[in-house]
């Protein structure tokens, strides 16, 4: 199949699962012996170019930093906005000819693409995978009216542009649910984010010994990890207050890895437990797996997550998983089973939390083994197999 994927935020540059998932997604489709076309904005400034990553073409449209969200990213890293690409994305659909368009987000080019490849009879599918959350970068009350009010625009346009496509797909069954409970008129199927089971997986023996010398961190206690973006939006507040609960019970040592505008490293050191925490910064795709396999559990206090592309990781490199009890954080933390759910934005119940499974290494392996066990529900070739399917189905209609 010759395929055009359209993704307002792609990595690299910007971090996020949305932006990397869609380059997985693209790079095994191409391993398959597909012809994969990326566009994306650029990082060149005012200029459109075409580079080449790995089997795919990467159509790069000129764009700028989405600046008020790079509170949430560092500059570098942040959602990036496309300047007028409407030329470009049709140029590209035209030239390329394309089989299917698959598009990713409903603002700045999926809308033309969108236009383009029904122009020319092409079929579209669309995956959402975003809130209205992920566009604020300050922490917001839901029962405030302002969010209430762009709760329901941004809905409304999502749903509107989702009822223009073929067929639509989401991470989950609740990011599923929330779209048809907000109007849409097909009926949405989940596919998942998907992890690649044969890079995260548990460590081998003596392997967690060596990888904690390797990035510093001490043996003679439990780690625990939160991976993500050091962003507002994944509620470090809530894990940075349950520290010092947790560390006044009992022995632990915290690690963040991950990038970010938010300064986590200073506020550890304002609550005076810097000797307690290590920060591995944005780390390169050869070490992000081994950062897994030195922690002993994974903690998420985010409530906005459709999914949570770390809990998969996590899962599958054998971590039992605390995360809160929001959105779809249930379907990949099965509560008492591979992990904990803690009370959304309770730094109390999380703290209990962590220090029950610190306390308790049986209970830590026990939970770790069902994370690998219940995690092979999402093995990321699965996973592209089925947006496969979906895509010749898609093409097999008649038209």
């Amino acid at each position: 199949m010759k395929l055009l994927l359209v993704a307002d935020q792609y990595y690299p540059p910007t971090l996020g699962g949305s932006a990397i998932t869609i380059r997985r997604l693209a790079h095994g489709l191409a391993e398959r012996g597909h012809d994969v076309t990326i566009l994306a904005p650029g990082t060149q400034g005012m200029r459109n170019y075409v580079e080449r990553d790995g089997q795919t073409t990467v159509v790069r449209a000129r764009a700028i930093p989405a600046l008020h969200l790079a509170t949430n990213t560092n500059k570098e890293s942040a959602p990036r906005i496309t300047i007028l690409p409407d030329n470009l994305v049709e140029h590209t659909i035209h030239r390329i000819q394309p089989d299917l368009v698959q598009l990713v987000t409903p603002t700045i080019m999926g809308p033309s693409a969108l236009k383009n490849a029904r122009r020319l009879g092409i079929p579209v599918v669309a995956s959402n995978h975003g809130i209205p959350d992920n566009l604020i970068p300050f922490k917001v009350d839901r029962d405030w009216l302002a969010y209430k009010i762009f709760d329901n625009v941004y809905w409304a346009e999502v749903v509107s542009f989702l009822n223009q496509v073929d067929f639509v797909t989401a991470p989950t069954n609740l990011a599923c649910d929330m779209l048809t409970e907000r109007g849409l008129e097909k009926q949405p199927v989940p596919v998942s984010n998907g992890v690649d089971l044969n890079v995260f997986t548990p460590p081998s023996p003596g392997e967690k010994e060596r990888l904690r010398v390797r990035f510093k961190l001490p043996n003679d206690r439990p780690v625990v990890l939160y991976a993500g973006r050091l962003a507002l939006e994944k509620r470090l507040d809530v894990l940075l207050e349950a520290m010092p609960k947790v560390l006044a019970q009992t022995q632990c040592h915290f690690l963040f890895m991950g990038a970010g505008a938010l300064d986590v490293k200073g506020m550890v050191a304002g609550l005076g437990l810097s000797d307690h925490a290590t920060f591995t910064g944005l780390v390169d795709d050869q070490s992000l797996p081994l950062v897994y396999r030195a922690a002993d559990m994974l903690v998420l206090p985010s409530e906005s997550e459709l999914q949570g592309m770390v809990l998969l990781e996590g899962a599958a490199s054998g971590l039992p998983l605390i995360g809160a009890n929001a959105l779809a954080i249930p379907e990949i933390v099965h509560h008492a089973d591979n992990g904990f759910l803690h009370l959304p934005g309770n730094s109390d119940d999380l703290a209990e939390r962590i220090i029950c499974l610190v306390d308790d290494a049986e209970l830590r392996a026990q939970y770790g083994r069902r994370s690998v066990e219940l995690v092979q529900h999402h093995a990321l070739e699965a996973c592209i197999g089925q947006m496969e399917s979906i895509y010749e189905e898609m093409i097999a209609l008649p038209r």
